[in-house]
């Protein structure tokens, strides 16, 4: 019979604490700053990382809960954050491509500066205090446990999955699978932080290939967002306007060869930390 979530349990504990932790700069009558909205989003990211830990012990129907709730908090600020993300990745993007080209970009960051202002919206702190109480009390409720929670356990489980998507990634080259990777190696790399106290050497040279290797796979998933709304803005508003069509054709011809290194750069990271069968660093 699955036992409740004892008071003492060290995950849920954890949990707690990079709640109060996020939650404490946060006054209910100012508005977040970008960087709050950054820190919350992160919160919710090591929060489905910590729930990963029960896998061994738990079931998958009370996971997916869990997982549910911390998502919809997330997706709360998903339409600001995606928008900012597309405007600075392109902004970026333009600088470098101009460097080498004489086409005139422009058009395309005006268009997306205007779309930045329209989707900046964020909930209130209030709303965001409501949210992670609520989800906490989800945790609570839902997670019942089959036996007592371990560690190793959890994160050979992450860093397994992150490994077999990888390699799938890597033989398919599926953008979808590298976004899934993406998302199992960040739940790696956060546990990794959490939990690993005294990091030898070694241990700090891994995770910070493994931290490049996140940065990497986040650049290719931003590209692939921003290359579905061009692709978009390609189909509706760009029709009646040649020069943001001929701008945004540019931009997405050369998206494709960005994505391509990102792979690359991603592979090569791939045989670099995937190479062992079972988690390499020791808790």
């Amino acid at each position: 019979m699955d036992k409740p979530l004892p008071k003492s349990d060290p995950i849920f504990k954890s949990a707690k604490k990079r709640v109060a932790k996020v939650l404490k700069p946060i006054a209910d009558d100012v508005p977040l700053t970008e960087e709050q909205i950054h820190e919350v989003r992160v919160c919710t990211k090591k929060l489905r990382a910590l729930l990963q830990l029960y896998r061994p012990v738990c079931s998958k129907s009370a996971l997916r809960s869990v997982d549910h709730s911390i998502r919809n908090l997330a997706r709360a600020f998903s339409s600001a954050r995606d928008a900012y993300v597309q405007y600075a990745m392109l902004e970026r993007m333009t600088r470098a491509f101009n460097e080498d080209n004489q086409n005139n970009l422009q058009p395309l960051l005006d268009h997306y500066c205007i779309h930045v202002a329209q989707e900046d919206v964020i909930p209130a702190a209030v709303d965001v205090r409501e949210g992670f109480d609520e989800l906490l009390h989800i945790w609570r409720q839902k997670i019942k446990l089959k036996a007592t929670p371990n560690f190793v356990d959890g994160l050979n489980y992450a860093y397994k999955h992150a490994r077999k998507l990888a390699y799938d990634a890597e033989s398919s080259d599926d953008d979808e699978l590298y976004h899934e990777c993406r998302k199992w190696v960040k739940y790696y790399l956060y546990q990794l932080q959490m939990l690993v106290k005294d990091k030898r050497p070694k241990d700090k040279t891994y995770i910070r290939s493994l931290e490049k290797l996140g940065i990497c796979l986040g650049d290719f998933h931003d590209r692939c967002v921003l290359e579905r709304s061009l692709n978009r803005l390609l189909e509706d508003d760009a029709q009646h306007n040649l020069d943001l069509e001929s701008a945004g054709l540019l931009m997405v011809t050369w998206l494709m060869e960005q994505k391509r290194q990102d792979k690359e750069t991603c592979q090569h990271l791939f045989e670099k930390l995937f190479s062992r069968t079972h988690n390499p660093v020791k808790l």
